[in-house]
């Protein structure tokens, strides 16, 4: 008789396809106009009443902000609000139930490094674009572009280019754990 056991390892983990099929319609590319020229991020639907979040430096300084869903529709949206010093934003659409997929936030606590992570966006103005990765380390400190620490990020080797922002960091069972920020770089 076996006294005492510990539960076999959970098999849930999703494949990157599988977690792409899942989770695609809800990505959304964000398209802002500034007194500088246009400026082109990421973000995620988070409920069907058209809230999504992005990082606040990609709809800084907006006069105006669109968002393109999966099926290529576009919307007109509206900054709800802002925190430059944690680099989030929450901008909301007015569009039909039909195009807003929210996504599942996950437990960024239980993520370990090694874990499996999946990035989506629009890096370079590619639409749809999935990369994938493990979690390099935990717990860094990154800076906000208004010099805050935002402490806890999660660094990942998954490739993150420029349109990435806002976008999000997903788990291998397809849950929101992180928002794409920042990329280190020499150049």
């Amino acid at each position: 008789t076996v006294t005492d056991s510990q539960p076999a390892a959970s098999s849930s983990a999703l494949s990157v396809s599988a977690i792409y099929d899942r989770v695609h319609d809800g990505v959304v590319t964000i398209k802002v106009t500034t007194q500088g020229g246009q400026a082109l991020g990421s973000g995620f639907v988070i409920d069907s009443a058209g809230h999504i979040v992005t990082n606040a430096h990609v709809v800084g300084g907006a006069s105006s902000i669109s968002v393109e869903f999966a099926n290529g529709s576009s919307y007109d949206a509206q900054l709800v609000g802002t925190d430059p010093s944690t680099d989030v934003a929450v901008i909301k659409v007015d569009a039909p139930s039909s195009v807003l997929t929210p996504l599942q936030l996950g437990d960024s606590n239980t993520v370990q490094v090694g874990d499996q992570v999946v990035a989506i966006g629009s890096p370079l103005g590619l639409d749809e674009t999935v990369t994938s990765g493990i979690v390099s380390a935990l717990h860094r400190t990154i800076t906000s572009p208004n010099n805050f620490a935002i402490n806890d990020a999660i660094q990942t080797d998954a490739a993150i280019n420029h349109g990435n922002s806002g976008g999000p960091l997903l788990n291998s069972s397809g849950q929101v754990i992180g928002i794409n920020s920042q990329i280190e770089s020499d150049s």
